[in-house]
């Protein structure tokens, strides 16, 4: 969805919403009318953000009239503006925005960042569609100025917590193009979505995150950006998303940026760095990874563990993971060691024995994974050290393992067992068993699954679960079941992507019909 915002640059207000969790200020004072001309690295903010209204002129034709019987309505006008002005500090939203939907005029941009602000941090379904409604009147009234840059970024935040990941995205850009730079936290949770969203999602998050940091690079003064500044959870992001395309070159690159903005990477850094290890078919890089962890002095967490622990499951050498998960289960604390050894056990083998292994992780990944994997799931269970729990990291691995083999039944029981135990499952555990279903033709235990998602647990499909499905019933030749998946999607509001269609398209080749409903 495009957001499309005038060229001229919003207002400045003075305004700042007191309900958001954190500032967001425009960086740089610009001129309403007229574009803005490009900004040197050295310029200085100067005062305070001034408003601009428009001086009042008498007609002459008018002038044989009483002057009173304009006082009245301006009056009025005035006494609106405070009242709803009054209300916006008072928290009282909900009376605020039924004042504004009587008062005929646009009220000042103090009062519509600070009801936009507002509206957007009660972060509801009916609050967002206010403060978008606000955002349309504006927009086609041009007066998008009126607006300041903390309502437009917490706008932008909301609608990227509703899922509206486009919606959000283009008002980011549209800040962008305006002359603004969002703050760190809003721009940063668009980078957070779009990382490991579906069709081009971390390109497109490569791209934000470049885009920003070459206009904060600008300024000398740093001060000037510093609230637009990536943190370490921006940089985070951005590396997810390298990790997900496994374009190793650019993550090191980003990586080796974060001390020109001051920052230091964190055990999440470490994190995405093993999963960009597995992406890349790099094992013999994880023990690397863990001891510049521990060299840094970085306290080790069990997402750590778990993601050691699902790599090497991918990597299909489970004999390193039942070390790994015996290591937990004794407290030990020479997780290298175990690592270092499987290295050296790999470097050894002479291409005969390779195959040999080879061969026997194939047979293990498809007739003893079931009850390997479950067993480790069984062993990290059974720890006496609450923090050796598995967690929803641990049994979506297991799931995975087990939908990859065609177990398509233990894995639903670890669903329940997640369950029975208080773990909760997410969306992408729900999304691979649709997948598995889908894939062994068993559509009917997909839509349970579906409806399971929305009724027991209430996690709501996403453009995932339904491409998947509507993939599902191409397999079993069911073009009809899905358009009706395509349309039910867009009923709720979810966005069909470039997937969606192309796969619906399929189904009516293969139906012989080109008509979508």
């Amino acid at each position: 969805m495009n957001l499309p915002l005038p060229s001229s640059s919003p207002c400045s207000s003075s305004s700042s919403s007191s309900s958001s969790s954190f500032p967001l200020t425009s960086t740089f004072p610009l001129t309403l009318r007229c574009p803005s001309p490009p900004l040197s690295t050295n310029s200085k903010l100067t005062g305070q953000f001034r408003l601009q209204t428009a001086t009042n002129h008498i007609n002459p034709t008018t002038k044989g009239l009483s002057l009173a019987t304009s006082i009245p309505a301006s009056t009025t006008s005035t006494k609106n503006d405070q009242t709803l002005l009054s209300l916006l500090r008072q928290r009282k939203t909900e009376e605020a925005w039924i004042l504004y939907t009587q008062i005929p005029h646009l009220p000042p941009p103090t009062c519509l960042s600070r009801l936009v602000s507002q509206l957007s941090y009660q972060n509801t379904p009916l609050s967002l569609r206010r403060a978008q409604a606000i955002l349309t009147r504006l927009r086609h009234e041009r007066q998008l100025h009126r607006l300041d840059a903390n309502s437009l970024g917490l706008l932008a935040v909301s609608a990227t917590k509703s899922g509206q990941l486009s919606y959000a995205f283009s008002l980011i850009n549209s800040m962008l193009r305006s002359g603004y730079l969002p703050h760190v936290k809003a721009w940063s949770a668009v980078l957070s979505r779009l990382a490991s969203a579906p069709d081009g999602g971390p390109t497109l998050a490569l791209k934000l995150f470049d885009t920003i940091t070459r206009r904060v690079r600008r300024f000398s003064d740093v001060t000037m950006v510093a609230d637009s500044r990536p943190d370490t959870a921006a940089f985070n992001n951005v590396l997810n998303a390298c990790a997900n395309l496994g374009d190793g070159k650019m993550f090191l690159k980003l990586f080796e940026e974060m001390p020109e903005f001051g920052l230091e990477p964190d055990i999440l850094t470490y994190n995405i760095m093993i999963k960009l290890c597995a992406r890349c078919n790099r094992k013999d890089l994880l023990v690397f990874v863990l001891e510049r962890v521990i060299e840094k002095g970085i306290p080790l967490c069990m997402t750590t563990l778990h993601s050691l622990v699902a790599a090497y499951v991918g990597f299909g050498d489970l004999e390193t993971v039942e070390r790994m998960v015996q290591a937990m289960r004794d407290g030990r604390r020479d997780l290298c060691k175990i690592l270092r050894e499987a290295n050296l056990e790999d470097f050894n083998e002479d291409e005969e024995n390779e195959i040999l292994n080879s061969n026997q992780i194939g047979g293990y990944m498809k007739q003893g994974r079931v009850t390997d994997t479950v067993r480790m799931l069984e062993a990290m269970r059974c720890q006496d050290d609450s923090k050796g729990q598995p967690d929803h990291i641990t049994y979506t691995t297991v799931i995975s393992a087990l939908v990859k083999a065609g177990s398509m039944d233990p894995a639903r029981q670890v669903l329940a067992e997640m369950t029975r135990i208080g773990v909760p499952a997410n969306r992408f555990t729900y999304n691979i068993l649709l997948k598995g279903y889908c894939q062994q033709l068993q559509i009917d235990n997909a839509k349970e699954l579906l409806k399971e998602m929305a009724d027991d647990v209430n996690i709501e499909p996403d453009v995932v679960s339904y491409n998947t499905l509507i993939d599902g019933c191409i397999l079993v030749d069911d073009s009809a079941g899905a358009l009706a998946f395509f349309n039910e999607m867009r009923t709720k509001g979810i966005m069909p992507t470039k997937i969606s269609y192309t796969t619906l398209m399929k189904a009516f080749a293969l139906s012989g019909s080109t008509k979508v409903g």
